[in-house]
Protein backbone atom coordinates (compact mmCIF):
# COMPACT_ATOMS: atom_id res chain seq x y z
CA UNK A 1 0.00 0.00 0.00
CA UNK A 2 2.98 2.19 0.83
CA UNK A 3 4.23 2.28 -3.02
CA UNK A 4 0.96 2.89 -4.32
CA UNK A 5 0.88 6.39 -3.26
CA UNK A 6 3.95 8.96 -4.32
CA UNK A 7 3.97 10.19 -0.70
CA UNK A 8 2.23 8.00 1.35
CA UNK A 9 -1.18 7.01 2.43
CA UNK A 10 -1.36 9.78 4.68
CA UNK A 11 -0.64 12.61 2.51
CA UNK A 12 -2.48 11.09 -0.53
CA UNK A 13 -5.41 11.06 2.22
CA UNK A 14 -5.04 14.65 3.37
CA UNK A 15 -4.05 16.04 -0.27
CA UNK A 16 -7.30 14.36 -1.58
CA UNK A 17 -9.37 15.52 1.29
CA UNK A 18 -8.32 19.52 0.81
CA UNK A 19 -8.64 19.03 -3.30
CA UNK A 20 -12.17 17.58 -3.16
CA UNK A 21 -13.13 20.52 -0.48
CA UNK A 22 -11.26 23.23 -2.47
CA UNK A 23 -13.33 22.20 -5.45
CA UNK A 24 -16.94 21.74 -4.15
CA UNK A 25 -16.42 25.23 -2.53
CA UNK A 26 -14.95 26.84 -5.38
CA UNK A 27 -17.91 25.30 -7.50
CA UNK A 28 -20.37 26.59 -4.92
CA UNK A 29 -19.41 29.98 -4.74
CA UNK A 30 -19.13 30.52 -8.66
CA UNK A 31 -23.07 28.76 -8.20
CA UNK A 32 -23.52 31.79 -6.00
CA UNK A 33 -22.12 34.53 -7.84
CA UNK A 34 -24.12 33.53 -10.94
CA UNK A 35 -27.28 32.84 -9.58
CA UNK A 36 -26.70 36.96 -8.18
CA UNK A 37 -25.74 37.78 -11.86
CA UNK A 38 -28.78 36.33 -12.93
CA UNK A 39 -30.94 38.00 -10.64
CA UNK A 40 -29.45 41.19 -12.06
CA UNK A 41 -29.21 40.24 -15.52
CA UNK A 42 -32.09 37.62 -16.29
CA UNK A 43 -31.95 38.20 -20.20
CA UNK A 44 -28.49 36.35 -19.87
CA UNK A 45 -29.39 33.50 -17.81
CA UNK A 46 -28.86 31.06 -20.90
CA UNK A 47 -25.38 31.84 -20.70
CA UNK A 48 -24.61 32.42 -16.75
CA UNK A 49 -25.67 28.91 -17.03
CA UNK A 50 -23.52 27.58 -19.41
CA UNK A 51 -20.44 29.40 -18.21
CA UNK A 52 -20.99 27.52 -14.93
CA UNK A 53 -21.18 24.14 -16.52
CA UNK A 54 -17.37 24.93 -17.85
CA UNK A 55 -15.94 26.18 -14.76
CA UNK A 56 -17.74 23.59 -13.15
CA UNK A 57 -16.05 20.83 -15.63
CA UNK A 58 -13.05 22.65 -15.23
CA UNK A 59 -12.50 22.55 -11.78
CA UNK A 60 -13.30 18.74 -11.25
CA UNK A 61 -10.66 17.76 -14.24
CA UNK A 62 -8.34 20.13 -12.25
CA UNK A 63 -9.11 18.75 -9.03
CA UNK A 64 -9.23 15.39 -9.84
CA UNK A 65 -5.86 15.22 -11.78
CA UNK A 66 -4.18 16.32 -8.69
CA UNK A 67 -5.85 13.21 -7.25
CA UNK A 68 -4.46 11.11 -9.72
CA UNK A 69 -0.96 12.31 -9.34
CA UNK A 70 -0.72 10.91 -6.49
CA UNK A 71 -1.18 7.44 -6.76
CA UNK A 72 1.50 6.26 -8.41
CA UNK A 73 -0.13 4.43 -11.23
CA UNK A 74 -2.60 6.91 -12.21
CA UNK A 75 0.47 9.84 -12.16
CA UNK A 76 0.85 9.66 -15.78
CA UNK A 77 -2.84 10.31 -17.12
CA UNK A 78 -2.19 13.34 -14.29
CA UNK A 79 1.21 14.69 -15.62
CA UNK A 80 0.19 14.13 -19.23
CA UNK A 81 -3.05 16.34 -19.11
CA UNK A 82 -1.15 19.18 -17.31
CA UNK A 83 1.25 19.03 -19.59
CA UNK A 84 1.00 21.59 -22.41
CA UNK A 85 2.16 19.89 -25.19
CA UNK A 86 -0.20 17.17 -23.91
CA UNK A 87 -3.27 19.03 -23.64
CA UNK A 88 -2.61 21.05 -27.02
CA UNK A 89 -2.74 17.48 -28.77
CA UNK A 90 -5.46 16.03 -26.27
CA UNK A 91 -7.48 19.14 -28.16
CA UNK A 92 -6.39 18.33 -31.58
CA UNK A 93 -8.06 14.93 -30.98
CA UNK A 94 -10.98 15.97 -29.34
CA UNK A 95 -11.98 18.75 -31.48
CA UNK A 96 -12.48 16.32 -34.34
CA UNK A 97 -15.40 14.38 -32.10
CA UNK A 98 -18.94 15.36 -32.58
CA UNK A 99 -19.12 15.79 -29.06
CA UNK A 100 -16.55 18.81 -29.09
CA UNK A 101 -18.14 19.87 -31.98
CA UNK A 102 -21.40 20.15 -30.04
CA UNK A 103 -20.09 21.74 -27.21
CA UNK A 104 -18.43 24.68 -29.51
CA UNK A 105 -21.85 24.36 -31.23
CA UNK A 106 -23.12 25.43 -27.71
CA UNK A 107 -20.71 27.91 -26.46
CA UNK A 108 -21.31 30.10 -29.54
CA UNK A 109 -25.38 29.37 -28.89
CA UNK A 110 -24.95 30.44 -25.14
CA UNK A 111 -22.64 33.36 -26.10
CA UNK A 112 -24.30 34.93 -29.40
CA UNK A 113 -28.05 33.88 -27.75
CA UNK A 114 -30.02 33.89 -30.94
CA UNK A 115 -32.56 32.24 -28.98
CA UNK A 116 -32.12 31.91 -25.06
CA UNK A 117 -34.18 29.28 -22.60
CA UNK A 118 -37.86 29.68 -22.57
CA UNK A 119 -38.24 30.90 -25.99
CA UNK A 120 -40.21 29.38 -28.63
CA UNK A 121 -39.05 29.07 -32.12
CA UNK A 122 -39.55 27.07 -35.36
CA UNK A 123 -37.03 25.71 -37.42
CA UNK A 124 -37.96 25.69 -40.94
CA UNK A 125 -35.46 22.77 -42.37
CA UNK A 126 -37.07 19.79 -39.83
CA UNK A 127 -40.27 21.43 -39.22
CA UNK A 128 -39.88 21.34 -35.52
CA UNK A 129 -41.51 23.98 -33.19
CA UNK A 130 -41.47 24.28 -29.42
CA UNK A 131 -40.18 26.16 -26.40
CA UNK A 132 -36.35 25.61 -25.48
CA UNK A 133 -35.96 24.21 -22.07
CA UNK A 134 -32.84 23.75 -21.84
CA UNK A 135 -29.31 23.95 -23.86
CA UNK A 136 -26.34 21.63 -22.34
CA UNK A 137 -23.05 20.93 -23.61
CA UNK A 138 -24.54 18.50 -26.14
CA UNK A 139 -27.82 19.60 -27.57
CA UNK A 140 -30.64 21.57 -27.12
CA UNK A 141 -33.81 20.47 -26.01
CA UNK A 142 -37.49 21.57 -27.38
CA UNK A 143 -40.75 21.51 -25.34
CA UNK A 144 -43.38 20.44 -27.85
CA UNK A 145 -47.24 21.98 -27.90
CA UNK A 146 -47.64 17.90 -27.07
CA UNK A 147 -45.44 18.14 -24.41
CA UNK A 148 -42.81 15.50 -25.61
CA UNK A 149 -39.27 16.52 -25.64
CA UNK A 150 -36.76 17.14 -29.04
CA UNK A 151 -33.41 16.88 -28.47
CA UNK A 152 -31.47 18.52 -31.27
CA UNK A 153 -27.79 18.10 -31.54
CA UNK A 154 -26.06 21.79 -31.27
CA UNK A 155 -24.08 21.51 -34.08
CA UNK A 156 -27.49 21.03 -35.88
CA UNK A 157 -28.95 23.86 -34.15
CA UNK A 158 -25.88 26.14 -35.36
CA UNK A 159 -26.48 25.61 -38.89
CA UNK A 160 -30.58 25.48 -39.65
CA UNK A 161 -32.38 28.94 -40.10
CA UNK A 162 -34.70 29.31 -36.93
CA UNK A 163 -37.28 31.44 -36.36
CA UNK A 164 -37.99 33.04 -32.90
CA UNK A 165 -41.45 33.45 -32.78
CA UNK A 166 -41.15 35.42 -29.33
CA UNK A 167 -41.07 38.78 -31.03
CA UNK A 168 -44.38 38.32 -31.41
CA UNK A 169 -43.93 37.82 -35.13
CA UNK A 170 -44.42 34.47 -37.53
CA UNK A 171 -44.68 34.66 -41.18
CA UNK A 172 -45.51 31.49 -43.77
CA UNK A 173 -46.27 31.60 -47.48
CA UNK A 174 -49.01 29.65 -49.03
CA UNK A 175 -48.68 28.71 -52.52
CA UNK A 176 -51.45 28.13 -55.45
CA UNK A 177 -50.94 26.52 -58.46
CA UNK A 178 -52.72 29.04 -60.95
CA UNK A 179 -53.46 28.41 -65.10
CA UNK A 180 -51.41 30.48 -67.48
CA UNK A 181 -54.38 32.70 -68.10
CA UNK A 182 -54.79 33.90 -64.53
CA UNK A 183 -54.68 37.88 -64.20
CA UNK A 184 -52.16 38.04 -61.58
CA UNK A 185 -53.25 41.68 -60.69
CA UNK A 186 -56.88 40.68 -60.04
CA UNK A 187 -55.94 37.15 -57.95
CA UNK A 188 -53.65 39.83 -55.72
CA UNK A 189 -56.50 42.30 -55.10
CA UNK A 190 -58.40 39.03 -54.22
CA UNK A 191 -56.24 37.94 -51.96
CA UNK A 192 -55.65 41.05 -49.86
CA UNK A 193 -59.39 41.83 -49.65
CA UNK A 194 -59.58 38.11 -48.06
CA UNK A 195 -56.76 39.05 -45.87
CA UNK A 196 -57.78 42.02 -44.91
CA UNK A 197 -61.22 40.06 -43.12
CA UNK A 198 -59.08 37.96 -41.32
CA UNK A 199 -57.83 39.06 -37.74
CA UNK A 200 -54.32 39.78 -38.64
CA UNK A 201 -52.04 42.41 -36.81
CA UNK A 202 -49.41 42.41 -39.43
CA UNK A 203 -51.47 43.15 -42.39
CA UNK A 204 -49.51 46.15 -43.10
CA UNK A 205 -47.04 44.96 -44.94
CA UNK A 206 -49.00 43.80 -47.95
CA UNK A 207 -49.83 40.82 -50.30
CA UNK A 208 -46.66 40.95 -51.69
CA UNK A 209 -47.85 38.08 -54.52
CA UNK A 210 -45.00 36.37 -56.13
CA UNK A 211 -44.15 34.06 -59.08
CA UNK A 212 -42.30 31.23 -57.71
CA UNK A 213 -42.32 28.38 -60.46
CA UNK A 214 -43.85 28.17 -64.37
CA UNK A 215 -44.55 25.49 -66.11
CA UNK A 216 -46.33 23.98 -68.78
CA UNK A 217 -49.95 24.63 -66.44
CA UNK A 218 -49.14 27.55 -65.03
CA UNK A 219 -47.88 29.53 -62.29
CA UNK A 220 -47.08 28.63 -58.70
CA UNK A 221 -47.22 31.81 -56.54
CA UNK A 222 -47.63 32.54 -53.52
CA UNK A 223 -48.18 34.66 -50.61
CA UNK A 224 -47.47 35.65 -47.47
CA UNK A 225 -49.49 35.94 -44.21
CA UNK A 226 -48.18 38.00 -41.36
CA UNK A 227 -49.58 36.62 -37.96
CA UNK A 228 -48.18 37.01 -33.82
CA UNK A 229 -47.27 33.60 -33.53
CA UNK A 230 -47.64 30.09 -35.38
CA UNK A 231 -50.81 28.80 -33.59
CA UNK A 232 -52.36 31.89 -34.91
CA UNK A 233 -51.16 31.19 -38.59
CA UNK A 234 -52.99 27.63 -37.77
CA UNK A 235 -56.02 29.52 -37.05
CA UNK A 236 -55.78 32.08 -40.27
CA UNK A 237 -55.21 29.65 -42.66
CA UNK A 238 -57.81 27.37 -41.51
CA UNK A 239 -59.93 30.12 -41.98
CA UNK A 240 -58.68 31.51 -45.07
CA UNK A 241 -57.97 29.23 -47.46
CA UNK A 242 -62.23 28.04 -47.85
CA UNK A 243 -62.99 31.87 -48.43
CA UNK A 244 -59.80 32.00 -50.83
CA UNK A 245 -61.34 28.83 -53.08
CA UNK A 246 -65.03 29.80 -52.82
CA UNK A 247 -63.64 33.22 -54.52
CA UNK A 248 -61.19 31.75 -56.56
CA UNK A 249 -64.39 29.62 -58.11
CA UNK A 250 -66.59 32.32 -57.91
CA UNK A 251 -64.18 34.73 -59.98
CA UNK A 252 -63.49 31.72 -62.84
CA UNK A 253 -59.95 31.43 -61.49
CA UNK A 254 -58.61 27.67 -62.14
CA UNK A 255 -55.89 25.91 -60.37
CA UNK A 256 -54.22 22.72 -61.01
Amino acid sequence: MKDLFTNGLNYFLITSAVTLITTLLINTICRRLINDFIRKHKDKTTTSHYLFQTIRAVVWIVGLTIIFRQIKPLSTIGNTILGATSILAVAVGIAAQATFGNYIAGFFLAVHQPFKVGDIIFIKERGLSGTVKEITFRHTVLLTQEQTEIIIPNTVMNNVAIEDMSNGHYSELIELHVKGDTDLNKLQKMIDEILKGQELTRHERGTELVIRGIDKNGYTVAFPVHTDSLQDFGKVRNSLLPKLYQELKKEKIELY
